[in-house]
């Protein structure tokens, strides 16, 4: 079995991504580890909405410099919204990472493990509200769900709809099925996720939906 480190940098939502990384990897035979020195695959799930924490990825990226060098075997993943905005210009000043995956794009990183080249993979998905990922939860008790993906407001301070893209909700049966299985495997307290959740609009609205949850 194989070894993999995720480092997650910023939001809930970006915990939530590396959940489902990490449920894909699960698939590809990958244990996780809490030492990146222990492992085959290191992900860094980048932001770029908080300051801290794209300064906190760009000087964390710089150390791994020299352990590619000293384990050319090793894999690098760089996820989430700084991947989305900077897509091959990560590749340009850093030539050790060996793919660039923006947050629409995650459920890619199964084949890309397959491959031998470098690729960046920032493209629109329309689909991604539709798609059902494998999660491995961190926790047992505590659950986050996914509602839905992107924002429509591009406001001036703000580069989320640039990074995660228009605004997709995830029908409501999907989210009602999830988050069923998560109360008969019994999770206590469930944090439904977006980028704007006011503004989930799939066969139901945001009010409905939460009366559905609810009952």
């Amino acid at each position: 079995m194989k070894n993999a480190y995720i480092r997650t940098f910023g939001c809930q939502m970006n915990f939530h991504d590396s959940e489902k990384i990490m449920g894909i990897l699960s698939k590809k035979g990958f244990k996780a580890v809490e030492n990146p020195k222990e492992a085959d695959l290191i992900v860094f799930n980048t932001c770029s909405i908080r300051e801290k924490a794209e300064q906190k990825f760009y000087s964390e990226l710089g150390r791994l410099k020299s352990y590619k060098k000293r384990n050319p075997e090793v894999k690098i993943i760089i996820s989430g919204c700084i991947a989305q905005q900077e897509g091959s210009n990560i590749l340009k000043n850093a030539p050790f990472v060996n793919f660039v995956v923006g947050p629409q794009n995650i459920f890619k990183i199964e084949r890309l493990l397959d491959e031998c080249n470098s690729s960046v993979e920032v493209d629109d998905n329309p689909k991604l509200a539709f798609q059902e990922l494998p999660v491995k939860r961190l926790n047992n008790i505590k659950a986050w769900v996914t509602i839905m993906y992107g924002c429509n407001n591009f406001c001036s301070y703000c580069v989320v709809p640039y990074t995660r893209g228009p605004e997709m909700s995830r029908p409501s049966k999907n989210i009602l099925n999830e988050v069923l299985e998560l109360s008969e495997n019994g999770f206590k307290e469930i944090t439904l996720l977006g980028q704007n959740v006011n503004s989930y609009n799939s066969d139901i609205d945001f009010k409905e939906l939460l009366k559905l949850v609810h009952g």
